[in-house]
């Protein structure tokens, strides 16, 4: 697979189709040598890679199943890949046409989301910015059920409107339930809440956030927790099972800034962190219920620590669990193509210690994945394309055969999300 890559970048720029990738780098370079950089950071390689888009469909969405068998990949343009993955980290198999692309869809709706059930890998989830989160058995060819909010004009006491679209959605650990998030509609903003089971809408939390939610997370293991984050600076945590938005509200975090991405970690203690990205690439985290911030690193200090000079085009990407329980954050930047990502932990406060340099990236990453029990991390990003990545160096694999094309264009160069 990995061999088609090359000539599929090189297709891809002849179409001349729009992308930040295209923008005029700024100037940047690395802090220290490439010697330097080999003694700090261990070597990350391409073990697989597949094409999913000739046509820079953006990688909007990563999920794998609980075993980390099986991999879906959201595209911009709606549709889904489905790779299933081997022992090794290989993509073995594509299914290209579980999950096509919604039919009459634009450029202004794409996926915000895919989410396998945790009750095996053949049950999937897919949300996209029209306001739906549709149902897959990916033995079954079409949707098995599709979630939309309907207002009841009975409903005492009656809702403000609620809006068409939804920006981000999360299913919980026990695969019951969803909730999705909405953009602010006429001074509003909304939790959705379905029962994935029972195929019915439940309710809304609508006092809880004051601007766009951009972010919703429930616990890995908790399925009555639940974290929020919007462009109003607010981390909302909710025990869902209570009877309505106030009880279920158990704290408020503000983070002065505007929350990006959210995630859950455990500290020694075993007590839960929620980790937070800002929309301008700082990193925080807090203890979830007292809601103290634990670390705190701005966007220059983390582009110190992957060794760049230049902020400006830095990107930081996601925060993963390691298997020790720590915690590392992948970051990117846009020089050249997104060619330089690289990782560091946060082992302690105002502290950022370089961990892996991920050689012969091809795109400007948005999206990963991290399985710690084999140290495979799965990114996604503008150029269409799926990377695993693995200390080993000595098991490329090439299988030009999963190598897909999609059937429309990101039109704009707009961070699509």
């Amino acid at each position: 697979m990995t061999d088609s890559i090359s000539d599929y970048i090189a297709e891809a720029a002849a179409k001349e189709l729009p992308s930040s990738e295209e923008e005029d780098d700024i100037e940047d370079e690395d802090t220290c040598s490439a010697q330097e950089l080999a003694t700090q950071f261990r070597t990350q390689y391409t073990k697989d890679e597949a094409s999913l888009s000739l046509k820079r469909d953006y990688v909007l969405g990563l999920c794998a199943d609980p075993g980390f068998t099986r991999l879906a990949a959201g595209l911009s343009n709606t549709a889904v890949k489905i790779y299933d993955l081997s022992a090794t980290g290989a993509l073995t198999e594509v299914h290209e046409e579980r999950v096509p692309a919604l039919p009459g869809s634009d450029n202004t709706v794409t996926i915000c989301g895919v989410r396998f059930l945790e009750e095996n890998s053949n049950t999937l989830l897919v949300g996209t910015t029209n306001g739906l989160v549709r149902l897959f058995d990916l033995r079954a060819t079409g949707e098995q059920a599709r979630f939309e909010y309907k207002v009841n004009p009975e409903a005492e006491p009656a809702l403000p409107p609620v809006p068409e679209c939804i920006t981000c959605f999360d299913r919980n650990a026990n695969s019951r339930i969803i909730c999705c998030g909405t953009e602010q509609h006429m001074g509003n903003v909304y939790l959705l809440f379905y029962d994935v089971r029972e195929r019915k809408q439940l309710g809304v939390y609508y006092e809880s956030h004051e601007d766009d939610v951009t972010a919703v997370r429930f616990h890995a293991s908790n399925p009555d927790l639940l974290c929020t984050g919007g462009t109003d600076g607010l981390i909302n945590v909710f025990d869902i099972k209570q009877s309505d938005e106030d009880e279920a509200l158990c704290n408020t975090i503000n983070t002065e800034s505007s929350v990006h991405r959210l995630n859950w970690h455990q500290n020694v203690y075993d007590q839960d962190i929620i980790s937070c990205i800002t929309h301008t690439n700082d990193f925080k985290s807090y203890e979830c219920m007292e809601g103290d911030e634990v670390i705190s690193f701005e966007r220059s200090d983390i582009v110190a620590g992957i060794r760049r000079k230049n902020a400006g085009n830095f990107n930081l990407i996601n925060a993963h669990n390691l298997e020790d329980d720590g915690v590392f954050l992948l970051a990117g930047t846009n020089f050249n193509r997104g060619e330089v990502l690289r990782s560091v932990t946060a082992p302690a406060k105002d502290t950022l210690k370089p961990l892996a340099n991920f050689v012969g990236n091809k795109q400007i990453v948005r999206e990963s994945l991290y399985d710690a029990k084999r140290d495979l991390l799965i990114t996604g990003g503008e150029s269409g394309i799926i990377s695993i990545w693995s200390p080993d160096a000595g098991s490329m694999i090439s299988s030009n055969k999963l190598k897909s094309k999609s059937i429309a264009a990101k039109k704009h160069k707009k961070t699509p999300y």
